[in-house]
């Protein structure tokens, strides 16, 4: 028969103390996980609403381009003044003076 000592209760404590501080830890450690899993949900969200502005945007400036060059061939060169709705051509330099 084996022989059993008695802790001390000192031992016992410290035991139980460490014990009870891995038990918050891991509790500590899943909410840690759960609040990763949403941010990267969030995240994952984030970037599909970048993703379809990046692409909204770049059809908008081929609009854009394509609408200054039907202006380009109708009016030629010039500048548009949105709040007045007038083309100013540009001035051509013909080299007389």
């Amino acid at each position: 028969m084996e022989k059993t000592i008695k802790l001390e209760e000192k031992e016992l404590k410290e035991i139980k103390q460490i014990r009870e501080d891995n038990s918050r830890m891991m509790v500590d450690f899943g909410r840690v996980r759960v609040e990763l899993i949403m941010i990267k949900a969030k995240l994952m969200e984030m970037e599909k609403i970048e993703d379809d502005l990046t692409a909204r945007f770049k059809g908008n400036q081929t609009k854009e381009n394509k609408i200054s060059e039907k202006l380009k061939k109708k009016y030629g060169d010039g500048t548009v003044n949105l709040d007045k709705g007038t083309f100013t051509p540009l001035e051509k330099n013909d080299g007389k003076s």
